[in-house]
């Protein structure tokens, strides 16, 4: 094999400067393109940066999203948090009657605070100590009664015999009173029953009084809190993902076109270019 004259490059080492010469050459018109479009290159960079730390935003974010969710879902089949809904509100009818065949009604488009039908049963008035009259009153419970079957119960002479019939009463009292009338005094023992209903085809809309809906948001807001445990311990304990380190990664990989050492990386390929073209 002979030895090639100095100053002479073989086929393959001239291929190589031309490969070398080919790459420099395509560096250094794309540093150029850079310099020039570097505003331009700068956006294009910074949205696709902000879009993939987006994603790893979403990524944090989604676990408590999705609880918030599933909590203001169950909540919203009741009542919708911070939004005032409309609500329908039903003609209410209490109904008070006695064995006297006296019979007074009321009636409101709102709840009444218990509406548990009653039946009572009202002593005679007696004379007491100290210029007072009482009188006991005894109240139970009505159970599933018509108002016809009530109506008849209040026409029963037998009007002591409620103990058999309903059981204990829910409250045993005595009434005092130091002024009454003769037609008081000769009241006898009487029953009375109050009992409630509503009217499905009676009603007015309203707006959810601001209150109570704030109420409700706020109750709301407290058990997504305590809901918003069960994903955080879940991540701490066995999860893989750093918020941080995955935006380090980000910022790395699409940094910002700097125009000086974009023309310093300019100078250097250029001289290299010239340097390897002699």
């Amino acid at each position: 094999m002979s030895n090639t004259n100095k100053g002479q490059l073989t086929s393959a080492q001239r291929l190589a400067k031309k490969r070398m010469l080919t790459q420099l050459k395509r560096e250094i018109e794309d540093i150029e393109y850079d310099i020039k479009h570097s505003k331009m290159a700068n956006l294009r960079i910074s949205t696709i940066r902000n879009l993939k730390i987006s994603l790893v935003v979403a990524r944090l974010i989604a676990p408590y999203v999705l609880t918030a969710g599933i909590t203001f879902g169950a909540f919203s089949i009741f009542n919708v948090p911070f939004v005032r809904d409309d609500i329908k509100k039903l003609l209410e009818t209490k109904k008070t009657m006695d064995s006297r065949g006296n019979i007074r009604t009321e009636q409101q488009y709102d709840e009444y605070e218990n509406t548990k039908g009653t039946i009572s049963y009202i002593g005679k008035w007696e004379e007491g100590q100290d210029g007072f009259y009482c009188r006991s009153i005894k109240t139970y419970v009505l159970k599933d009664y018509s108002e016809d079957m009530i109506i008849k119960l209040l026409e029963d002479e037998d009007i002591a015999a409620l103990d058999d019939i309903f059981g204990t009463p829910i409250t045993s009292k005595t009434e005092l009173s130091n002024n009454l009338t003769e037609a008081d005094m000769m009241i006898e023992p009487y029953l009375e029953a109050i009992v409630y209903s509503k009217d499905e085809n009676d009603y007015i809309i309203i707006k959810e009084p601001i209150d109570d809906n704030l109420g409700y948001g706020l109750l709301w807001f407290i058990v997504t809190l305590f809901a918003e445990m069960i994903p955080i311990t879940i991540r701490s304990e066995r999860g893989t993902f750093d918020f941080e380190w995955e935006v380090d990664k980000i910022k790395d990989a699409y940094p910002r076109v700097n125009r000086e050492e974009l023309k310093r990386k300019l100078e250097i390929r250029k001289n290299n270019y010239d340097r390897l073209k002699r």
